[in-house]
């Protein structure tokens, strides 16, 4: 189970925000909808595929300690029920 993050702009808990590009800020969706319609897409910085790919990688294993599976997260699951029970 994924945490919920925070949108750079309306500063809410959300579950599903993106990065733009190869930026480092998170937009829900809502609000990438607001600021394309109100700029264009002109507002967004264009990146190169290689950059996009570079930025992407680097927020995958950033602050990973051990490599994912499924019966980690199974257990972690499981412990946050039991915690809340």
């Amino acid at each position: 189970m994924d945490e919920e993050k925070v949108c750079c702009i309306c500063n809410e808990h959300k579950k599903f925000l993106g990065r733009i590009n190869a930026g480092q800020k998170l937009y829900c969706m809502q609000c990438q909808a607001k600021i394309t319609k109100e700029y264009g897409m002109d507002y967004w910085k264009p990146c190169s595929f290689q950059e996009f790919m570079e930025a992407f990688s680097s927020s995958i294993h950033k602050g990973k300690r051990k490599p994912v599976n499924m019966f980690n997260n199974l257990r972690e699951t499981l412990q946050k029920f039991d915690d809340d029970l």
